[in-house]
């Protein structure tokens, strides 16, 4: 690979001679052996935490979006084999671990609550786009690894390469109220650092599907990647736990509302315009191929059926050169071809239709929510007025100490990223203790 992706922020000693590892390998096992990976298997994926053993966490979810992402970097190099200047399949793996690592206890319900409390700090201190207080998953990933997971007290983050830190940026956009996804005001030099001589850090997201967006060939691989897990194994756990059933997909009811789930998220994820009758025709041939015939095993035919289906959108997608570039990584473009893409939007609207709105998983979404809200006005009311962090972990007390020099809006910051780090049952048992909602004992974790 090309040295240039291969560089790190900080100088660190030398590896030991015994130690082989090329540097995509190492920031892979950075991320693998961080406590910010470790906390992913305690964080929603869809269903909640706890509710069976079988359904995917965040973390067996960026496990799995990690060897899809190793398989089609493999498999574009053995097409490619040009692109070893800026791919290897280590590499397309570190940053498919890592790319999940800023989301906050219950999944995008808790997104939007710390984003909501922060925007009303903002609000009560009159700061407005760039200099108000925002939080939002994929720029919470970027602040953990170039800042927030400890790893040496010679530099601040992981410390990864170029080409990683590249590869988990997905939206480099600058904080501003017109965009809903950024990069964090205080990580802007790093994220400049990182896509310095390829892409660029831009002002405001264009609605009309990003066209001016410039993204690594690793974070393209990563993105399809994710998109394949998401897409066939949440269909899979919603199978398994029966908020879906074949037949549903027969249902023409059903097929109206993904329908108009599909049409309303299309143009953002690229994907064509489909009639209704379209979309019941894919259901239809969706139905046939996960259909159980009723001889053998079920559990073998349908997971036979979705690595079919899986396997179908990891090797369907091949690369071109941009040639617009002087980053090799910035050189190429990933080609999803329009069947992969409606077939895996397809499968994210039928998951929204027959889950997420499911009035089982809103209620513990509403619950998480409310938790959250609760626990961030008490630990604000904790820092500001009492001056304490008695309530605080003793690793987290030297930060939120910190903080109080800066404020109102560094402990908001500091009492945001504190709640972003705990996972599902952490929050549920803080809650409880300070609430005393239910039985709870002073060995309790936070």
């Amino acid at each position: 690979m090309d040295e240039f992706l291969l560089q790190r922020r900080y100088p660190e000693d030398p590896p030991s001679p015994k130690d082989h590892r090329h540097p995509a390998e190492r920031d892979r096992d950075r991320v693998l052996h961080s406590a910010a990976f470790r906390r992913l298997q305690g964080k929603t994926q869809v269903f909640g935490i706890g509710q069976a053993d079988f359904y995917r966490t965040r973390l067996t979810h960026s496990v799995e979006v990690a060897q899809i992402a190793r398989a089609i970097a493999h498999n574009l190099l053995l097409e490619q084999p040009l692109m070893d200047r800026c791919l290897a399949p280590e590499l397309a793996e570190a940053a498919a671990l890592a790319h999940d690592l800023g989301h906050p206890p219950f999944g995008h319900a808790g997104e939007q609550t710390l984003d909501a409390c922060m925007r009303e700090v903002s609000s009560r201190s009159r700061r407005k786009g760039k200099n108000a207080l925002r939080f939002e998953g994929n720029a919470q990933t970027f602040h953990i690894l170039v800042a927030a997971e400890p790893k040496s007290p010679s530099y601040p983050g992981l410390n990864l390469t170029r080409a990683t830190l590249s590869g988990v940026m997905k939206y480099p956009y600058e904080q501003d109220i017109r965009n809903d996804k950024f990069i964090f005001p205080s990580d802007l030099s790093m994220a400049r650092w990182a896509l310095r001589q390829g892409g660029e850090i831009l002002k405001t997201e264009d609605k009309t599907g990003r066209r001016r967006l410039k993204t690594s060939i690793v974070c393209q691989v990563l993105d399809w990647a994710d998109d394949c897990a998401y897409s066939v194994h949440d269909v899979e756990d919603a199978l398994q736990a029966q908020f879906l059933h074949p037949g549903d997909l027969e249902n023409a009811a059903f097929a109206r509302r993904v329908f108009n789930h599909y049409e309303e998220t299309r143009r953002e994820e690229t994907a064509p315009k489909l009639t209704l009758s379209e979309v019941r025709e894919r259901l239809l041939d969706l139905e046939k191929r996960i259909g159980f015939q009723g001889l053998g095993d079920e559990r073998a035919y349908r997971k036979a059926a979705m690595r079919n289906i899986l396997n179908d959108l990891i090797t369907s997608v091949s690369v071109a050169s941009s040639r617009d570039s002087r980053r090799s990584d910035f050189s190429w473009r990933l080609i999803v071809p329009p069947e992969a893409r409606i077939l895996s939007v397809l499968c994210k609207s039928v998951i929204w239709e027959a889950v997420i709105t499911d009035p089982r998983v809103a209620a513990m979404s509403t619950k998480g929510r409310e938790i959250l809200r609760d626990l961030f006005q008490l630990l604000m009311g904790e820092v500001l007025d009492k001056k304490s962090v008695a309530l605080f972990p003793r690793y987290y007390r030297p930060i939120i100490e910190d903080s109080l020099e800066g404020g109102q809006m560094e402990a908001a910051r500091a009492v945001c990223n504190f709640l972003a780090l705990l996972t599902d049952m952490d929050a549920l048992r803080f809650h409880a203790l300070l609430r005393g909602s239910k039985a709870s004992s002073i060995f309790d974790f936070i």
